[in-house]
């Protein structure tokens, strides 16, 4: 097992999903003097994560002052600032280390022709659960990465959540519609049951709905049964939970709506790549 506290990590780039792993990492112990950032526009809750930890960022690796070697490092910037940020000081400065990409959009082959010091690239995708150490992440190696790298960045990625891998680079379009999105659509359906709970005068509406999504999850973790399953059994016969699953199951209702919905951000991802 490769002891990450003893790595050197470099975020570029810490906006919502570079904040999430950042988090992630001081949740698991990593040392703030084992972290660097690299971050032109601090929002107030990088300034208060960095006053807490005592974290370091500077705008440009020129600014740094002191010697650091990053063994991993994880870039993500958007997809139209990637080109913008990385200049020759830059790619000097991450010639020894792993390259983990979670730009979207950018291909390992893309990368490649950015990071043309560096051999070891590796592309992924995750979702903003990873702050709290429950993402799911789809990983993607690229064939010259040694087995040794990989376990590093299994190790690595494993502090976010769950780890998937895929040889299929293409797959990655379809993991950021569904996970990479996936939070944006619960918190839609949370809030809208949080509105509805309110018209209807309850005064505690958040914490109800959001009772009502845990417990429902730890009875189907517990369970171990499908999601059919349990569904029918809330379901009674000609009761309220059918009458309202005709609403949601029919040809227009919710699976339909989430399936398009999907398929759009399907498309747009294919776009960005394209557009990138």
């Amino acid at each position: 097992m490769i002891n990450l506290k003893k790595q050197k990590f470099l975020i570029i780039g810490a906006g919502n999903m570079g904040y999430a792993v950042l988090n992630s990492l001081i949740e698991n112990k990593i040392s703030s003097k084992n972290i660097l950032i690299i971050e032109k526009k601090i929002t107030p809750k990088l300034k208060k994560l960095k006053s807490k930890h005592n974290l370091k960022i500077v705008k440009n690796v020129r600014l740094l002052k002191y010697k650091f070697v990053p063994s991993i490092s994880l870039i993500s910037v958007k997809p139209n600032q990637l080109n913008a940020a990385v200049d020759s000081s830059l790619e000097k400065f991450l010639s020894n280390s792993l390259i983990v990409s979670i730009v979207a959009g950018k291909k390992i082959s893309d990368l490649k022709n950015i990071f043309t010091l560096n051999k070891g690239i590796v592309r992924a995708m995750t979702n903003t659960p990873a702050s709290v150490n429950m993402g799911t992440t789809l990983v993607c190696f690229d064939k010259t990465i040694k087995s040794d790298q990989k376990k590093i960045v299994r190790n690595f990625l494993s502090l976010l959540g769950q780890i998937n891998e895929t040889k299929n680079e293409k797959v990655i379009d379809d993991f950021t519609a569904i996970f990479g999105s996936g939070p944006a659509y619960i918190f839609l359906f949370i809030e809208t049951l949080i509105k509805i709970a309110d018209k209807s005068g309850f005064k505690n509406s958040k914490n109800m709905v959001l009772q009502t999504f845990l417990g429902s999850l730890l009875l189907l973790l517990n369970e171990k049964d499908s999601p059919i399953h349990l569904k029918k059994s809330v379901t009674s016969k000609g009761g309220t939970t059918e009458a309202a699953l005709k609403i949601l199951e029919n040809k227009n209702g919710l699976s339909t709506l989430i399936s398009k919905a999907i398929d759009k951000a399907k498309k747009r991802s294919r776009e960005l790549s394209k557009a990138n």
